[in-house]
């Protein structure tokens, strides 16, 4: 009976990854627009009055933008990183760290409209992307799961209703 609103301002929140220190949501935009958040109590992130992207009815007409374009300036919360154009953000997992000596303190966020995995640093106090590296997959990635019995990250891929597999080699 209970209730606490903990944010507000958050389109469609795909992926959420949560631990003792940070909250981090990945959320579609308009047309356009998605969106890496760190997700803070009492934090407004401006939907549906600011983001990057655009309504879908602009398309690349020279009409003047439906959103406001700096979040800090009009009383929300920027996000971490916006993908102009975007990507069809889905799923966001943390790595550990004994998957891969080269992708210590690593995320992987899923994308559908992209058909990429995107290998991400956040900064030590999440609020910046460090570097992303796009890696092909060539299928809408639904969703992603680490089993850390195995050392196997599972891709669930759309188009051809399969099962992708990531080991590391080593």
């Amino acid at each position: 009976k209970n209730y606490e609103i903990y944010s507000s301002g958050h389109r469609n929140i795909i992926g959420l990854y949560s631990d003792e220190n940070v909250i981090l949501s990945a959320e579609h935009g308009p047309y356009a627009g998605d969106e890496v958040n760190k997700i803070e109590r009492g934090e407004k992130y401006g939907w549906p009055i600011a983001s990057y992207g655009e309504k879908y009815s602009r398309e690349k007409s020279d009409v003047e933008p439906n959103y406001k374009k700096n979040h800090k300036n009009n009383g929300f919360k920027e996000p971490i990183f916006s993908f102009v154009p975007a990507i069809g953000i889905s799923e966001i997992i943390k790595l550990p760290n004994n998957f891969s000596k080269l992708w210590e303190d690593n995320f992987l966020l899923a994308s559908l409209n992209a058909k990429y995995l995107y290998r991400i640093k956040f900064s030590e106090d999440y609020n910046k992307i460090i570097y992303y590296e796009p890696i092909y997959i060539g299928d809408r990635i639904r969703d992603l799961i680490y089993n850390s019995s195995s050392k196997k990250i599972f891709l669930a891929l759309e188009l051809k209703g399969v099962l992708g597999i990531i080991t590391n080699s080593n």
